[in-house]
C-alpha cells in the first residue's frame, strides 16, 4: 500500500512537472510572438500590387505607402502580381504568411466581384482591410483625333458594326469589364473586349491605335497632355473637375462604377499589425 502511494506521488510529481514545462513553453511562444508585433516592422514591407505598372492603382498608391513608411520606419515596396483582373495578386495575399509584411493593395475588382462570379481559392472574409484611402471613377477614353467626338458617335457606329469596335478593360471579370458588358446591354450593341493588366495598358494600346476605346480608371499626364478624350463617366453625377464631360446616365445608360481602394493584410493577421498599419494611414492623411 506503501509502495502503491508513493508511485502514485511520483507520478503526481511527474505530471505537475509536465504542466510546468508545458506552461513555461507555451509562454515563451507568446512572449516571442508579443514581442515580434511590438517590432512590427523592422524589415521593408512588400506591397502587393495586383496590376500591371502605370496603371492607376500602382499610381494611386504609391504616394500613400511612402508617407505610411514614413510613420512605421520601413518601406513599402511595390510587387507586382497582375492577372486574372487583380485575383492572382489576392490569391498570393491571402496565402502568405499573416505578419503584416505583404500587404494587398485591395479593390472592389478583385476583393468583391470576382470571389462572387468565380469560384476562387479565396475570399473577401481572407482579408483585414486597412481602410478604404480612395475612390475613383471608371470612364470611356478614346484617342483625342479619333472620329468619335461623343458617346452618341460612338454608340451609332457601334450598332451599324456589331462587334467592330474594340474595348479595352484592365482584366476579364473587373469592374471595366462589368461596364463594358452593362454599356453595351443599355445601349443595345455588340462591343469586341480586349483585357488587360492594367489602366495604363489598355491606355498605351488606344495611344498606339491597337483598340479603339478604354474602359478604364485613370489617365495621369494623358488628360493633361490632351492625348486621350473621355466620352462619359460612370458616375451618378458628372465630376466637378472635369464638368464638361456627360455621364452614361445622361444618356440613359445606367452605368456606374466608384473603384475603392484599400489596403489589406491576411485575416489572422495580429490586431497589434493591423492597428500600426491603420494608425499609420490615418497619420499619412493627417
Amino acid at each position: 500500500m506503501s509502495k502503491l502511494w508513493l508511485g502514485e506521488k511520483g507520478q503526481r510529481s511527474h505530471g505537475y512537472f509536465f504542466l510546468l514545462c508545458f506552461s513555461l513553453i507555451i509562454s515563451l511562444i507568446f512572449s516571442t510572438t508579443w514581442a515580434v508585433e511590438k517590432s512590427y516592422p523592422n524589415r521593408p514591407i512588400s506591397m502587393v500590387i495586383a496590376y500591371a505598372p502605370g496603371g492607376a492603382a500602382d499610381l494611386c498608391s504609391k504616394p500613400v505607402a511612402e508617407r505610411m513608411g514614413d510613420f512605421l520606419k520601413q518601406p513599402m515596396i511595390s510587387v507586382y502580381k497582375p492577372g486574372g483582373g487583380g485575383s492572382m495578386g489576392a490569391a498570393f495575399t491571402a496565402k502568405a504568411k499573416p505578419d503584416g509584411y505583404t500587404v494587398l493593395l485591395g479593390s472592389s475588382t478583385p476583393l468583391a466581384i470576382a470571389p462572387v462570379v468565380k469560384k476562387m481559392d479565396y475570399a473577401l472574409e481572407d482579408f483585414s482591410l486597412i481602410g478604404i484611402f480612395g475612390k475613383g471613377p471608371l470612364w470611356l477614353a478614346v484617342k483625342t483625333d479619333s472620329r468619335w467626338k461623343t458617346l452618341k458617335d460612338f454608340v451609332e457606329e457601334a450598332k451599324k458594326s456589331p462587334g467592330k469596335l474594340t474595348v479595352g478593360s484592365y482584366g476579364k471579370l473587373s469592374a471595366s469589364h462589368f461596364c463594358i458588358e452593362t454599356f453595351s446591354k443599355y445601349a443595345g450593341i455588340i462591343l469586341n473586349h480586349i483585357p488587360f493588366k492594367s489602366s495604363g495598358e489598355a491606355l498605351t494600346a488606344i495611344l498606339g491605335g491597337h483598340i479603339d476605346a478604354g474602359l478604364v480608371k485613370g489617365a495621369g499626364g494623358l488628360l493633361d497632355s490632351g492625348s486621350i478624350r473621355i466620352l462619359a463617366v460612370a458616375t451618378d453625377r458628372r465630376l466637378e473637375w472635369f464638368s464638361d464631360v456627360p455621364t452614361f446616365k445622361e444618356f440613359g445608360y445606367l452605368v456606374l462604377a466608384n473603384q475603392w481602394n484599400s489596403f489589406c493584410v491576411p485575416k489572422a493577421t495580429p490586431k497589434e499589425v493591423i492597428d500600426k498599419l491603420i494608425n499609420s494611414q490615418r497619420q499619412a492623411f493627417e
